[in-house]
């Protein structure tokens, strides 16, 4: 069985790392539907936090990905602050199209009370977007979802969960592939009986999921079901 996705890990949520709040204050229309420099990308109050460039379409030209983040407040500059992704296309005119935007993509900063939690992570791979969420500890969650170009929208073709707690052995992993439906549960737990620890406890459980596409505004990070 083949899954389109990559193994990750980031702060669990329900324990010590409390899920984000949702409402971003993103919205798509912030930002132009074309524009000849990605600077025009970057609405007010926010700033490029990070950008990389890949072809997503196939056509040899670099395509680039920008993760926005909201600009520090003077009077709080610590508070959280949230984040968007926008996915351009580099068009044969050499304008900019965008063809995603989301608010709910991507963790803000200090959603989780962790000081470990870092900052989202962005690839392209073979035409495929990764985006990776990684926070945590002594108990630690991973997330990595992947996105390609189709029909004109950014889908949400596999996702990756992985919650581990480093002070015993327990772990699940979560792989699914939203193009086949096929979804992978394995969780891996510490044997009672061997006094020693190093045995290992492993189930697996494979489920079906809906086939129906999904697109990266459809995703929000905050509900998952962690």
């Amino acid at each position: 069985m083949t899954f389109l996705f990559t193994p990750l890990l980031i702060g669990l949520a329900g324990l010590s790392t409390p899920a984000p709040e949702p409402g971003p204050v993103f919205k798509p229309e912030m930002v132009p539907a074309t524009a000849v420099r990605t600077a025009a990308f970057v609405p007010t109050g926010w700033l490029l936090e990070k950008q990389i460039n890949g072809d997503l379409n196939g056509d040899n030209r670099p395509d680039p990905v920008l993760m926005l983040v909201e600009r520090p407040s003077a009077s709080a500059p610590e508070a959280r602050r949230e984040r968007a992704l926008v996915v351009l296309l580099n068009e044969p005119s050499g304008q900019l199209r965008r063809v995603a935007a989301s608010g709910t993509a991507l963790y803000c900063t200090g959603c989780f009370n962790s000081d470990r939690t870092a900052a989202p992570d962005l690839t392209i791979t073979k035409g495929t977007l990764s985006v990776r969420h990684l926070s945590g500890v002594a108990q630690t969650l991973d997330v990595t979802q992947r996105y390609r170009f189709e029909a004109g929208r950014v889908r949400l073709v596999g996702e990756s969960v992985m919650q581990s707690s480093r002070l015993k052995l327990d772990t699940t992993y979560k792989r699914t592939d939203y193009l086949t439906g096929q979804q992978q549960t394995e969780h891996i737990t510490a044997d009672p009986a061997d006094p020693n620890g190093a045995k290992q406890l492993v189930t697996r459980k494979d489920a079906k999921v809906p086939t129906a596409p999904r697109f990266l505004e459809d995703v929000n990070v905050a509900s998952l079901n962690l």
